[in-house]
């Protein structure tokens, strides 16, 4: 497994393994990015929380929807707390600018569209 570092809005780095599809990459409790090769390294399509549960079946939707926009990597970082994840999820976001929002409705604060 490849280990790439991510950083974040914060400018924490946040460590994260490559996962191959064919591998039990959603059965973690974590935050899992889809990424698509660019000139200078990754390109972040979409990001999700994996909750580790059996039947959670949003991180292979989002993993085939990401598929779609070329996103041919899987990066997982392992993190049990839902409170930290969500922090984690939430300053990747804003530090990548990825393709899909991770949460429905992001959009930035000062962010006006004309009438």
């Amino acid at each position: 497994m490849e280990k790439v570092n991510f950083r974040g809005r914060s400018g924490r780095l946040v460590s994260f393994a490559r996962m191959g599809v064919e591998t039990d990459w959603a059965r973690h409790a974590g935050v899992a990015l889809f990424a698509a090769p660019d000139t200078y390294g990754w390109r972040i399509i979409r990001m999700v929380e994996m909750t580790g549960r059996l039947h959670d079946v949003q991180p292979f939707w989002a993993q085939l929807d990401a598929e779609r926009y070329g996103a041919r990597a899987i990066f997982v970082h392992d993190e049990p707390d839902f409170e930290v994840r969500r922090a984690i999820l939430a300053d990747l976001e804003a530090g990548l600018s990825p393709v899909f929002p991770a949460f429905s409705g992001a959009q930035p604060a000062n962010l006006r569209l004309a009438a």
